[in-house]
């Protein structure tokens, strides 16, 4: 039994009690599967849709009430008067021409159909039928069989034929009362709700924070450790419970209470209950991140990351709050942290996202990428989250709801997001703000666990009216310039071009703006990228390759030359006037593990050529 808390009658439930003497029948749809709240004068209890609607239908008068499911057949929801209840009850069924023992009758759709009738039609004391999982009832939506058309068209005229009669002391206008419901109201022919006012549709909505609140009231006080505490450590608890299950159904509640209770986490550790409910997992791997090595994080990134310092500072801001949990939001489950990297291409900012996943959880299989250039299409939506039901791909479900499916702890990278279409980012939004997709299977995947980064090119160029494509910002530009520039572009295309602002407010001050690759940077890419190549030379084919000065400064100035493509362009050139002149070289003159060899010079032309020798000069320039 819950607690008892007064809590004033759901909506939904006082409009049907209100059309009771107006409409003979109900559609009832949305959180039908969840548990109830029923008021009481002394407090609140919780029940499931059918027992609730019971006990309330008799309160207001009505004699019986009966429920319906295909599989099943007919029943009485809890009785009155113990066995005399069953015994009225039953002796109701038995004149509605039903077999009736212990409280049910099983029925088939034909029985039904004729059961249906009687009791619309039926002149004794009021009474009411619930037809549950009525959705179940049609096979093909589209393509109503003969019975079930005769059995709605049935439905359907009974609900103009009807008529109210007086019943009770003082008399008041009574139906006998048909409820069906449904997950959602479509399930049912359209042609029997859609403009009939003989039927009257009634949406269930899921708990909202004040529902949740006197449920968890109850729940919290059967937990470990809650009875010996003081009130306000309690409230706090409940405060976390309440909080971190938006979105969820009261029947989440007491499943995450159940398996509070089973894993002994006591009254204080409900968020992490929720956490594992949500999650699926009980390890949390960022409880596990070692902090010295976030301290000291700034280091192993610059050693992939170069040039970027500052981008590198504000992303580590970001990942300590995450890891701290300062500022986190009281309600609902955001990501655990959202970055907005922005500038040039090939200037680092995909190498970051590898990065922190690197630092966050030592492994790269934990970073997920999107290109959302491969999304630009109006309906690429349902590759993210899945075909909605009876389309093809339904079952594959989306590949972005999978994937954080599988590894609820990862970074993602929304790589390019300008590119995507403007109906994605609606998706977005819902993560942002909420921490959770629905699936196209109706599924509810949560990003609670996730770090999420987006990255852009917006600002770096700008079409002209002859539709020429123009670079906006050079690197001759201060970063001060740049960083200003690309900001308003930023600003400019989600408050104006997308209209989605509020996408815009749920990154907030995390948008992290590179500089362009800078001519002392540029110099540490090459030689790292250099020393990589050969390294990875000598370690897998034991070959020793290193250079004289003079083709180390040919190959210097043949990849250094254009900066325009950053990083990404370098290790290009590199591949074009290293990687594979030098591939050619070694598979042409054949040679075998355990040689060294010398770059002694580079000859530039249509195809880059290397001259190895074995003779190592004096003066070679050692990588």
């Amino acid at each position: 039994m819950l607690e008892k808390i007064g809590v004033q009658q759901a909506k939904w439930l006082r409009d049907l009690i209100r059309f009771l003497p107006l409409k003979s029948q109900f559609v009832l749809s949305g959180n039908v599967r969840d548990l109830q709240i029923e008021s009481k004068t002394s407090g609140a209890v919780v029940r499931p849709l059918t027992s609730c609607l019971s006990r309330e239908l008799r309160a207001h008068g009505y004699s019986q009430v009966l429920c319906y499911d295909f599989i099943n057949g007919f029943k009485v929801i809890d009785p009155v008067n113990g066995q005399q209840g069953y015994e009225a009850a039953e002796n109701i069924m038995k004149q509605l021409g039903l077999q009736p023992a212990n409280g049910c009758a099983p029925a088939g759709l034909d029985l039904f159909e004729e059961v249906l009738e009687k009791v619309i039609t039926w002149n004794g004391e009021p009474i009411a039928l619930i037809i549950d999982f009525a959705s179940r009832l049609i096979i093909h939506q589209n393509e109503l069989s003969n019975n079930e058309h005769r059995l709605f068209t049935r439905a359907l005229i009974r609900s103009h034929e009807a008529r109210v009669r007086a019943h009770g002391s003082p008399s008041k206008p009574f139906f006998n009362t048909v409820l069906w419901v449904v997950e959602k109201e479509g399930d049912m022919p359209a042609w029997l709700t859609v403009d009939n006012s003989k039927v009257r549709h009634i949406s269930i909505p899921n708990p909202d924070h004040q529902m949740r609140r006197i449920l968890a009231s109850s729940l919290i006080q059967s937990l470990e450790g809650a009875k010996e505490v003081s009130a306000h450590l309690k409230d706090v608890a409940l405060q976390s419970f309440v909080d971190n299950t938006e979105g969820l159904l009261l029947v989440d509640l007491m499943l995450i209470a159940q398996l509070c209770r089973e894993e002994k986490l006591g009254y204080a550790k409900i968020g992490e209950a929720v956490r594992r409910y949500k999650v699926g997992v009980s390890e949390d791997p960022w409880q596990k991140i070692d902090r010295r090595k976030i301290h000291d994080g700034e280091n192993f990134i610059m050693e992939r990351v170069k040039g970027q310092g500052h981008a590198i500072a504000h992303m580590l801001d970001i990942i300590k709050r995450a890891v701290t949990g300062v500022g986190a939001p009281r309600r609902g489950g955001r990501p655990r942290g959202v970055a907005f990297l922005a500038g040039p291409t090939g200037v680092g900012k995909t190498e970051l996202a590898k990065s922190i996943t690197s630092l966050l959880f030592g492994d790269e299989s934990a970073y997920i990428r999107f290109d959302m250039s491969e999304f630009s299409a109006e309906h690429s939506d349902q590759r993210l989250i899945g075909a909605p039901p009876g389309y093809i791909g339904y079952d594959m479900g989306g590949e972005l709801t999978n994937a954080i499916r599988e590894k609820p702890f990862s970074v993602v990278l929304f790589d390019e997001i300008e590119k995507a279409h403007p109906r994605i980012l609606d998706k977005f939004l819902q993560i942002l703000d909420d921490g959770v997709l629905t699936s196209g299977r109706g599924e509810k995947v949560y990003f609670t666990e996730a770090f999420i980064v987006f990255t852009s090119n917006l600002g770096i160029y700008q079409t002209d009216i002859t539709g020429e494509r123009k670079a906006t910002v050079a690197p001759t530009d201060s970063f001060e310039s740049i960083q200003k520039r690309i900001r308003e572009e930023i600003e400019k295309h989600f408050k104006l071009t997308l209209n989605r602002p509020e996408i815009l407010n749920r990154i907030g001050d995390n948008v992290i703006v590179f500089d362009f690759i800078r001519d002392d940077i540029a110099e540490q890419i090459f030689k790292s990228m250099l020393n990589n190549v050969l390294a990875d030379l000598k370690g897998s084919q034991g070959i020793d390759v290193i250079a004289t000065p003079s083709a180390l400064q040919t190959l210097r100035e043949l990849c250094l030359k254009d900066l325009s493509n950053g990083g990404r362009g370098i290790r290009n050139k590199i591949e074009t006037h290293l990687v594979n002149p030098l591939s050619r070289a070694l598979f042409d003159k054949n040679i075998e593990s355990g040689r060294q060899l010398c770059i002694s010079t580079v000859e530039i032309g249509t195809v880059t050529k290397l001259n190895l020798t074995s003779d190592i000069p004096t003066e070679s320039a050692i990588l």
